[in-house]
């Protein structure tokens, strides 16, 4: 089902006023069986070291940059380009062969690490959310829902499949939405979200403390509801991390909603 009949799907419902239990309410029911986990496709990139990865990544932006008039065809970017280029050449890596295989290989992955099973059910989730548009009003109109925001290279957002694009039928309000919330109760601004899910792959340039950075999505969310977090809804999400990623990420959060870190 597309991303259109799913907004159809979520309107309808909110036009008969219909109130439906949602079946989806963890972060782990988007995780794909483990069975799924098993490649049964031949990765090309699997075989590349990560400073390959990396390279192949920053020559794939410098291309984008220059095709879209954002970089010079003959500035520094593109020697840098090049230079990537020949070094990749001499380690024997097919650069045009890997790039023109990126979709498939990424739609291969999705199918590989998403859970078809939920397709346009209902769902009812709390994370943390990283906004992405805003209309002219500056209201909130999509972001991004995580179980826990990535800040930098050094410790890197969730995967994929633990991470949702969310569409909100009602544009937001976040000064409105966050009117009662002390600026010093949360690190992060933490929402619990109504909608209907649907498999969809999105990519977005966000921002990080170490520049900007595309950020990875399989899933989509048209959202008819939006509230703050209740300490109870944060807990559930982050008793389902280990005690290493609650400890390093929200260290005051914790303590604050009594959560026990020996969890897990």
């Amino acid at each position: 089902m597309g991303i259109n009949k799913i907004r159809q799907k979520s309107m309808n419902t909110i036009t008969n006023n219909i109130s439906r239990q949602s079946q989806i309410e963890h972060w782990e029911h988007l995780l794909p069986s483990k069975t799924k986990l098993k490649s049964d496709f031949a990765d090309p990139f699997a075989r590349l070291t990560p400073e390959q990865l990396e390279d192949l990544a920053i020559l794939s932006r410098i291309r984008w940059l220059i095709s879209s008039n954002k970089a010079d065809p003959n500035g520094a970017s593109a020697q840098e380009a090049k230079q990537i280029e020949e070094a990749l050449a001499e380690e024997r890596i097919d650069v045009e062969w890997l790039l023109s295989k990126r979709q498939t290989i990424r739609q291969q992955r999705i199918e590989q690490t998403t859970n078809k099973k939920i397709e346009a059910k209902d769902i009812k989730l709390s994370g943390v959310i990283l906004p992405l548009y805003w209309n002219d009003e500056r209201l909130l109109t999509h972001f991004l829902l995580m179980p826990y925001l990535g800040q930098c290279s050094h410790f890197p957002p969730p995967p994929p499949n633990q991470v949702i694009f969310v569409e909100s039928t009602k544009p937001i309000d976040i000064q409105k939405l966050t009117a009662n919330l002390q600026k010093s109760q949360y690190s992060f601004l933490w929402v619990s979200i109504e909608g209907t899910i649907s498999l969809e792959a999105t990519n977005h340039n966000v921002f990080r403390v170490d520049g900007m950075s595309w950020l990875e999505s399989s899933y989509g969310v048209i959202c008819h509801n939006i509230s703050l977090c209740t300490p109870k809804d944060i807990a559930k999400v982050l008793e389902w991390q280990t005690r290493e990623e609650r400890k390093s990420l929200y260290p005051k959060l914790t303590e604050l909603i009594s959560i026990n870190t020996d969890l897990n």
